[in-house]
């Protein structure tokens, strides 16, 4: 470029790739089409250390828990899940999306560990 020229504008259609690429990604947070509401619930009587995610978040641990524990939040497409590693006994999980039961499961497996998840998309 000699000094003194202007610098090219950006094209119409790079502008509207960059907005198309914007909105597909707020599309799978559930901020534009479809969203669900999802229950992630962990059962029992003793307390427990839980992992969960939603989807599009990162994994969470809480530790120490009085069970019964449960967790909602609104979410785009993806997967949900929560899980308890060292369940103690009589401890289950379940997954409920827009109020129907989706997943659950009543006891731990034989490592000792009980979890649920579900995918959610259009």
């Amino acid at each position: 470029m000699q000094s003194g020229s202007k610098r090219p504008r950006a094209t119409p259609l790079l502008a509207a790739g960059v907005a198309a690429m914007a909105a597909v990604s707020l599309t799978g947070c559930g901020l534009f089409g479809t969203s669900w509401d999802v229950k992630l619930e962990v059962t029992g009587t003793a307390a427990a250390d839980i992992s969960y995610s939603f989807s599009g978040d990162d994994d969470e641990t809480v530790s120490g828990q009085s069970l019964p524990w449960s967790r909602t939040q609104n979410v785009g497409f993806g997967f949900n899940q929560v899980g308890v590693a060292h369940a103690p006994a009589g401890t289950g999980c379940r997954i409920y999306v827009d109020g129907e039961l989706k997943v659950e499961k009543k006891k731990p497996d034989s490592h000792g560990t009980v979890s649920c998840s579900v995918n959610v998309q259009d």
